[in-house]
């Protein structure tokens, strides 16, 4: 297989991995507002919307990076550099996804348990296995 070949296979996989996590990123707006919380709604709601415009940037370079090398004309460097970023914005978009779920996590753990150090917990693991 080619490079070439396996470029084009890493930009089919972003995009439909981005498709996904704004499909998902949608569905948790959706459902975090149907119980809100005391506190860190908004926060969290922020992070998710911030998040899938990354997730949209990165469906948009991947698809042009995909554009492009279908069309042949266009250097190799110019590629990579639309997938790198697609990349960035795609780590970014994640990163902000769980910070929302571990507020959101601290929050509901905190409204329906009561116990600090029970509480602590959920987030720290949530970063240690992301």
């Amino acid at each position: 297989m080619s490079n070439e070949e396996s470029q084009k296979i890493n930009v089919k996989d972003w995009i439909t991995l981005s498709t996904v996590m704004i499909g998902a990123v949608l569905t948790i707006l959706a459902l975090i507002w149907q119980l809100p919380t005391l506190d860190g709604i908004v926060t969290s709601t922020f992070l998710l919307m911030l998040s899938f415009i990354f997730f949209v940037n990165s469906v948009s370079a991947n698809s042009k990076a995909h554009f492009e090398a279908n069309s042949g004309d266009t250097s190799e460097e110019r590629i990579k550099r639309f997938v790198t970023f697609a990349e960035y914005s795609f780590g970014l978009g994640f990163t902000l996804v769980i910070i929302a779920f571990s507020v959101l996590g601290y929050e509901y753990l905190l409204f329906y348990a009561g116990r600090e150090i029970i509480t602590l917990i959920l987030p720290i693991a949530f970063l240690v296995t992301a």
